[in-house]
């Protein structure tokens, strides 16, 4: 009796553990994909790139021999790059500008086939980064950050009588960085910034001492000594309006203006005390009885406007006219007496540029996920 209870309890217990271990089996898979679903992330959306990159070339030649209107052989190259970077990700922008041009032009002064290397000019000279982060709040207002770098390639020049060294690939250069916010339409925004950093580079000791500092305060005794500063920072407000829009059947308008104010200005000015005391005999910038707001738009504000209108005949070819001004109370030039001073609000200080021509573009364009 008692072995067949001890081996009815052994077959029992032997049958749960049969049954408890295919359970196991059963549930084991299903647990482990449950397992493995709940580690795998759920597959972020993914953001867009859009980018189009726009070379483009413009050549303009003319010959004379034994011409009875007369006229001098000129040769003249301008080349220009035009990129454009755009990363979309919901409500969130970043978008990246490439801006560069650089022309070379050469003329036949004295009719006697003057060498090439002997009367080359530049014509265009521009290197323009930015790069704008933007992220939308609601009606068309978004916050953003922007970053915009400006400076030249090669060195500049002024012709006259004496040809004068004036500017070279940073000096100067312009580094803008900007905390504020953004209203967006479809071809136009404005970005409005009460918290802009603008830093100045004037990397070339040789301009510093012709009095060439672009704004960047220089102590007499340092100067002396041969020791310059290279660069200033200014803190102040920030405004821009980009505009671009087809305002005909293959007619394309572009408007870019830009100011910033600063705030540091006057007191880095009253560090110069010979250039603080040339603006006062001239009537600007006396503290105590005048021109305080003619002071403020001579020299604490910085201005530059560009205009370009644009006919595409078709992918590869089109007609332009544009044209660039600026205002920058920093520029300085030589006067009468040979010496280096501050424009004070004269034509020196106010800077236009025109041109105008047929041009060929090399397009792709080349969206894509990532």
């Amino acid at each position: 009796m008692k072995k067949a209870f001890l081996a009815t309890l052994l077959t029992l217990a032997f049958s749960f553990t049969l049954m408890a271990q295919e359970e196991t089996s059963a549930t084991e898979p299903q647990q482990a994909a449950d397992e493995q679903t709940a580690e795998t992330p759920q597959a972020k959306p993914k953001g867009t790139w859009t980018t189009s990159s726009t070379p483009a070339l413009k050549i303009d030649e003319a010959y004379y021999n034994n011409w009875s209107a007369a006229g001098n052989a000129q040769l003249a190259i301008t080349s220009s790059f035009n990129g454009a970077y755009k990363y979309t990700n919901g409500k969130d922008i970043w978008d990246n500008i490439v801006d560069l041009a650089f022309g070379i032009h050469w003329q036949d002064l004295d009719g006697l086939n003057t060498p090439l290397l002997e009367s080359l000019r530049k014509n265009e000279d521009k290197i323009d980064l930015t790069s704008t982060y933007s992220r939308a709040l609601k009606n068309s207002w978004n916050v953003n950050a922007i970053a915009n770098f400006k400076t030249q390639f090669y060195k500049g020049f002024q012709y006259g009588e004496d040809t004068t060294f004036i500017s070279t690939f940073m000096a100067p250069a312009y580094l803008t960085t900007a905390l504020g916010f953004e209203y967006k339409k479809e071809w136009w925004n404005v970005s409005l910034s009460f918290l802009t950093g603008k830093t100045t580079f004037v990397c070339n000791d040789e301009l510093i001492r012709n009095g060439y500092t672009y704004g960047v305060p220089q102590d007499s005794a340092d100067l002396s000594n041969g020791k310059y500063k290279h660069a200033y920072f200014g803190l102040g407000s920030y405004v821009k309006f980009y505009m671009k829009k087809d305002i005909a059947k293959n007619l394309n308008l572009y408007v870019r203006a830009e100011l910033f104010y600063d705030y540091m200005k006057r007191s880095n000015l009253n560090k110069e005390a010979n250039v603080r005391q040339e603006l006062i005999d001239k009537g600007y910038g006396d503290w105590k009885y005048g021109k305080q707001v003619g002071y403020c738009l001579y020299h604490e504000m910085d201005a530059d406007l560009e205009v370009r209108l644009e006919y595409r005949f078709n992918s590869f070819l089109a007609v332009y006219a544009g044209f660039q001004m600026k205002y920058d109370s920093d520029f300085r030039y030589t006067n009468d007496l040979g010496q280096n001073v501050m424009n004070k609000g004269a034509m020196g200080a106010l800077q236009f540029f025109q041109t105008a021509g047929l041009q060929v573009y090399f397009n792709w364009k080349t969206p894509k996920e990532s």
